[in-house]
């Protein structure tokens, strides 16, 4: 996709200019995953035009392959940020309607042929949510997947603001998500998807048990559950804790104080390229779970979708927390 943002403090009624960044939930994490050493496929549609071909060099830069993306259809899809701060909320107003991903429909992708060779498939809620072709278009690359074995994540990433063709994402995403082995998501999306209703006056941990329990019931192939818990401190900075369940077990970071936020968009793909990491490199979930927050915190400091950041910058971050000095 095609990020326009509006610099910090200004409104987007009265913008006097836009920056420009590539990104996408998935494109995140490829290029997140890239960047760690894990030879990564990004699968998408894309139109033949010069904006698009931007986007895929854009990926190539990070060392994603994208020879299988699909060229076809007339627009890439856009959406438009305004900054927020701590007094008023951030805004995003997507323009994906009619986008090239948005329009394909099941065939046209060959799945076999793109799932040569991979072992993991990961995909978010946002690609089914843009219209029923596209969902379609999901249900056939997951049972392609799991036909052939591979592991597959999901990011359960509910954007209520684009669930407009008619279908209540109720009603398309536990099937979905019953084909995967590991997601990420949050309390409320749990609720939305599958009316697991987690009582609000329960600790952190106890509503993340709650809710692992009930995700558990209704989808029992499941062997990771990843969450990230955002707050303020008594001063009103952003806090952030991460928690998982693997293996019936159950592990919180300690809550890590944000002391200042470049950009968050895309810290939650952060988290998740973090926590696949650490599960590609067969890691125990402490420190799967370490992984992953140490990357969705370190995205709060860049600007843009990508999450550029290297393995020692985790394994620092995981030691040291956030620092504020000079490495020379």
């Amino acid at each position: 996709m095609l990020r326009l943002d509006c610099p910090q403090g200004q409104r987007l009624q009265r913008m006097e200019s836009l920056r420009t960044f590539f990104g996408g939930a998935e494109a995140n994490v490829s290029v997140l995953l890239s960047q760690l050493g894990v030879p990564v496929r990004y699968i998408t549609a894309l139109p033949d035009n010069p904006i698009a071909q931007a986007a895929i060099d854009s990926l190539k830069s990070f060392g994603t392959d994208t020879q299988f993306i699909h060229r076809s259809g007339e627009r890439i899809g856009i959406y438009f940020t305004e900054n927020g701060n701590s007094i008023r909320p951030s805004k995003v107003i997507y323009d994906r309607a009619h986008s090239s991903f948005s329009i394909l429909t099941p065939g046209i992708i060959d799945w076999n042929k793109v799932f040569d060779g991979a072992s993991h498939f990961h995909w978010t809620g946002i690609s089914a949510a843009l219209t029923q072709n596209a969902a379609d278009v999901c249900r056939e690359a997951l049972q392609i997947a799991k036909q052939k074995g591979l592991t597959i994540s999901a990011d359960m990433n509910y954007r209520s603001t684009l669930w407009n063709y008619g279908r209540h994402p109720s009603e398309i995403m536990p099937e979905l998500l019953g084909y995967c082995d590991i997601i990420t998501g949050d309390i409320d999306t749990a609720d939305t998807y599958f009316g697991i209703k987690t009582p609000a006056d329960l600790s952190i941990e106890n509503k993340f048990r709650f809710c692992c329990e009930a995700l558990l019931k209704k989808l029992p192939a499941l062997k990771i559950i990843g969450m990230s818990f955002r707050g303020t401190n008594e001063v009103q900075q952003p806090t952030y804790q991460c928690a998982i369940c693997m293996n019936q077990e159950i592990i919180l970071t300690p809550v890590y104080t944000i002391p200042q936020t470049t950009d968050r968009i895309g810290s939650g793909d952060a988290f998740m390229g973090g926590l696949l990491f650490g599960f590609l490199q067969e890691q125990n979930a402490k420190q799967i779970i370490y992984t992953a927050a140490a990357c969705g915190v370190l995205k709060h400091s860049m600007e843009g979708d990508f999450s550029i950041i290297s393995i020692g910058e985790i394994n620092q971050f995981i030691q040291s927390g956030p620092v504020n000095k000079i490495i020379r």
